[in-house]
C-alpha cells in the first residue's frame, strides 16, 4: 500500500508540478492578492491529490487542475458571503474587509515592481502625490494628513480624488491605453474605489 501511494505521489508531482506557476497566476488574478491566491492554490492541490484517481487522460491535466482551481475559488467566494460578519463584542457587527482602504502600495506592488510605481508617482505634482502616499501607503486618516500638511480636510479629500484620477491617467499612458475610452476595468486592480 505504501509503495502504491509513493508511485501515485510521484506521478502526481510529475503531472501537476509543471502547471503550478500557471495555477498560481490564475489564482492571483481571481483573488487579487497573494495571500488568498496561495490559499486557493493550496486547497486546489489538496483536492487534486485527493481526487487524482479521477484524472483519466494525462494530456488533460492542466484543464483538469484549472477546473478544480476555479471551483475552489468559487466555493471560497460563496463561503465568504455566507460567513457572518464579525461581532466586535458590543453587539455592533463590523465587516472586516474594506477594499477602499486597502493599501495602494500593496495593490500596486502586486502588479508592478517598485521602480514602475515610483515612476508613476514621480509624474504627479507634489500637492497630489503627498496626500496619496500618506493615505494609501502610510494609512493615515484625512485628519492626520490635514494636520501634517496644514490644509483643510476638504482639500485633502479633493487632492486625493485628483491624485487617483492622475494616477489612472499616468497608468493608462504607461500601459499604452491612453487613447482608449473603454476597458477601464484594469485600473480598478491598481486603485481602490476603481471606476471612473
Amino acid at each position: 500500500m505504501k509503495r502504491l501511494r509513493r508511485v501515485d505521489r510521484t506521478q502526481f508531482q510529475k503531472l501537476t508540478y509543471p502547471h503550478l506557476e500557471f495555477l498560481y497566476n490564475m489564482a492571483l488574478k481571481y483573488c487579487g492578492n497573494t495571500y488568498d491566491a496561495e490559499d486557493v492554490l493550496q486547497e486546489t492541490m489538496y483536492r487534486a491529490y485527493r481526487n487524482f484517481h479521477q484524472l483519466r487522460d494525462e494530456a488533460k491535466c492542466k484543464p483538469w487542475l484549472f477546473a478544480i482551481l476555479r471551483t475552489t475559488f468559487l466555493r471560497e467566494q460563496r463561503s465568504l458571503k455566507k460567513r457572518p460578519l464579525l461581532d466586535d463584542g458590543s453587539g455592533y457587527l463590523k465587516h472586516v474587509v474594506d477594499q477602499d482602504r486597502k493599501s495602494l502600495g500593496a495593490l500596486l506592488e502586486e502588479k508592478m515592481d517598485k521602480a514602475n510605481v515610483q515612476q508613476l508617482l514621480e509624474m504627479m505634482p507634489e500637492k497630489h502625490k503627498s496626500p496619496l502616499i500618506l493615505y494609501y501607503m502610510e494609512d493615515m486618516t484625512y485628519r492626520e494628513i490635514a494636520d501634517l500638511l496644514d490644509i483643510p480636510i476638504g482639500t485633502v479629500m479633493s487632492r486625493l480624488a485628483r491624485a487617483k484620477k492622475q494616477m489612472k491617467k499616468n497608468l493608462l499612458k504607461k500601459l499604452g491605453m491612453h487613447k482608449k475610452k473603454r476597458n477601464f476595468s484594469i485600473i480598478s486592480v491598481f486603485l481602490p474605489g476603481g471606476g471612473l
